[in-house]
């Protein structure tokens, strides 16, 4: 019996985003998606660098085996040969490899723009060889299955509130409303990362789904768990991606759905053009954008979107874009006629409306950024905490709070604490005496950001810290008449370590 894997994949910005910094690939050997961050345009040039990068893999496992042996200088046939041996363990190498290359490619153009400095992305991607399926994961994007009507998610988050619930420190009811429940533990950003490796069995009818955040978060598995099962892989990618749009679309969302099939087989409603490579998201043209359902939080997004003139009667007009074109016939229209009194108070009253609405928007929109704002400063004792708000203060009232503190381990590992921790033995609360000068100076120039953006600041600044001291003891002098400093005066004049200069105390 020959399989082979039959896919569509779906992006929509959402109902909130300016932009899609989603990019995701779909074809007949390969099903890839990559969530980028990092804010502007930084976010797709991650996501686009990785998804480029294992774009090659779309093809036959063997031949892309025999071409990396011949590479590398090495029999072909023998490591096609040593590939078999471990299932799928090809599959595998090839994926990490290219996941590799692409995180030095990240490091490189963040060296050569600057600007781009805190971006990364996520990937979970899925490798078909006929029999089985390798699996690449890094991030908070998700992969589930279906088989025989169970949903199963095969990927686990790397988030910080996964690592609570792996630990039995949280419910994983409450995920879903915690604080911290988008901080990511693992991304590709140009750093050395250890993506999830893992095989798969294929079984026909068997049904995967690679999605972002934009799609889980929203979207309950239960009705994942229905959508995915509906009609022919395409019908499932787009019905996914509506109900995402009917839950208010908060983030970007993207799909790629990819089933089991013997070769052959009879597809349900096949789509033309199906069966040809697809790329999605922040890979083509962001004004090919799909139809949205029409529900209250899109067309709510349409009107945010939709260009508005005043009249000189202060009538507020909106335009949206359309295909008409005007005729003669439309100069005879009421336009033409002078507004009747009453009319003109009625648009008074619309308009006094309006800059009402414009007002208490600007500052529900300056609350929502604030809420959404943070960055770094040091307290009265010195110590590194996150502040949440905006670093400014208003009628002698400060427009911040201390959100969380940091600490730092013995080996320089960073933990994040509550704003009124105190630190541990085991890991002292993280200050401003544990950089040195360079980096204490930088500490109030820091900008502001995202809760993730500020947290990645925390962990350069904790990379820079000084070395622990280290105690020194005097021993024994060999004749055990005195004390060593008595036998060796200079002894007491070598300078030691200065905590908060040449060293940080730890216990």
């Amino acid at each position: 019996m020959t399989l082979e894997l039959r896919f569509s994949a779906y992006s929509d910005r959402g109902l909130v985003r300016s932009n899609n910094e989603d990019s995701a690939y779909a074809g007949p050997h390969l099903l890839a998606l990559a969530d980028g961050m990092g804010g502007h345009a930084a976010g797709e040039v991650a996501s686009q660098i990785l998804i480029t990068h294992l774009e090659h893999l779309d093809r036959d496992v063997t031949e892309l085996v025999e071409e990396a042996a011949n590479k590398a200088g090495r029999d072909a046939a023998a490591a096609a040969r040593t590939g078999d041996e471990q299932p799928g363990e090809s599959m595998l190498a090839l994926m990490a490899g290219a996941a590799e290359a692409a995180n030095r490619a990240l490091a490189e153009t963040i060296e050569e723009r600057p600007e781009t400095e805190g971006m990364g992305t996520t990937l979970t991607a899925l490798m078909f060889d006929g029999t089985r399926l390798g699996l690449c994961h890094v991030g908070d994007s998700r992969g589930y299955r279906l088989r025989d009507g169970e949903l199963t998610q095969i990927t686990i988050d790397d988030t910080y509130v996964q690592s609570l619930v792996a630990s039995g420190q949280l419910d994983p009811e409450e995920v879903s409303t915690h604080p911290q429940r988008s901080l990511i533990l693992k991304a590709y950003t140009g750093r050395p990362v250890e993506p999830t490796l893992q095989v798969l069995d294929a079984r026909p009818g068997d049904r995967y789904l690679l999605c972002s955040d934009g799609l889980s978060d929203p979207v309950t598995p239960d009705t994942i768990r229905e959508a995915l099962g509906e009609g022919s892989p395409q019908h499932a990618a787009q019905r996914l991606v509506e109900l995402a749009l009917r839950s208010g679309g908060p983030d970007n969302v993207t799909v790629v759905v990819g089933e089991v099939a013997e070769q052959g087989a009879t597809e349900p409603s096949p789509q033309p053009g199906e069966g040809r490579p697809l790329k999605v998201g922040a890979l083509v043209d962001s004004d090919q954008e799909p139809a949205r359902p029409d529900t209250a939080a899109s067309r709510a997004a349409a009107l945010r979107r939709m260009p508005k003139t005043i009249a000189a009667s202060g009538e507020v007009r909106d335009h949206p874009r359309s295909n008409r074109v005007a005729t003669d016939d439309d100069g005879d229209s009421e336009d033409d006629e002078e507004p009747h009194p009453r009319r003109k108070v009625t648009w008074a009253i619309i308009v006094a409306l309006l800059v009402l609405i414009a007002v208490l928007g600007g500052g529900w929109a300056a609350l929502s950024y604030a809420q959404g704002n943070y960055f770094i400063s040091a307290n009265a004792e010195g110590e590194l905490q996150i502040e949440r708000g905006i670093d400014s203060s208003l009628f002698g009232r400060d427009l911040h709070e201390p959100y969380q503190k940091a600490c730092l381990t013995k080996d320089g590992s960073l933990r994040i604490t509550g704003a009124e921790s105190s630190g541990e033995a085991s890991c002292p609360t993280f200050t401003l005496d544990d950089l040195p000068d360079s980096a204490r100076r930088s500490v109030s120039g820091l900008p502001g950001g995202s809760y993730e953006e500020v947290t990645g600041q925390l962990r350069r600044l904790a990379d820079q810290a000084l070395p622990p001291c280290v105690a020194t003891e005097s021993g024994e002098s060999p004749s055990g008449s005195g004390s060593p400093a008595e036998d060796d005066p200079t002894e007491s004049e070598k300078p030691r370590p200065s905590s908060g200069a040449d060293c940080r105390e730890v216990n």
